[in-house]
């Protein structure tokens, strides 16, 4: 008795399914959006190798220590606007100003503190070894 019972609510349930299938549209679902990770803030070697893609040694080196204490001073923003992609940043400065212009290594604009290329220099040359 309880099995034909239940025999009977399963065709029961069976043929609301189906009713509801027929009813409705097949609709996919909508696809998931992947959420881009938060900003995290480059590394002096990062930026370093990547300044190297673009200048020499040297030049990247002046670039980096401009570049990061820039964006250390101003909390890694853009204007008012978290930084979203700092290769970008890098991308807009103007790399030009960076190149040395004799065999001094002066820089065109401005001055620049040669202790601390040197550190960072020789931190660049340390990750590379570990």
């Amino acid at each position: 008795m309880l099995i034909l019972q239940l025999k009977k609510r399963i065709e029961i349930l069976e043929a609301q399914v189906q009713q509801l299938l027929n009813a409705q549209p097949t609709q996919l679902p909508a696809p998931v959006k992947e959420k881009k990770s938060s900003f995290k803030k480059p590394t002096v070697v990062e930026i370093f190798d990547y300044a190297c893609e673009k200048l020499s040694n040297d030049d990247a080196l002046k670039f980096t220590e401009k570049f990061h204490a820039h964006y250390e001073a101003n909390g890694w923003k853009v204007g008012r606007n978290q930084m979203k992609d700092w290769k970008a940043a890098v991308r807009k400065w103007d790399l030009s100003t960076f190149v040395t212009t004799n065999q001094n290594t002066k820089i065109k604009n401005g001055k620049f503190d040669s202790d601390a290329a040197q550190r960072i220099f020789n931190d660049a040359h340390n990750y590379t070894k570990g």
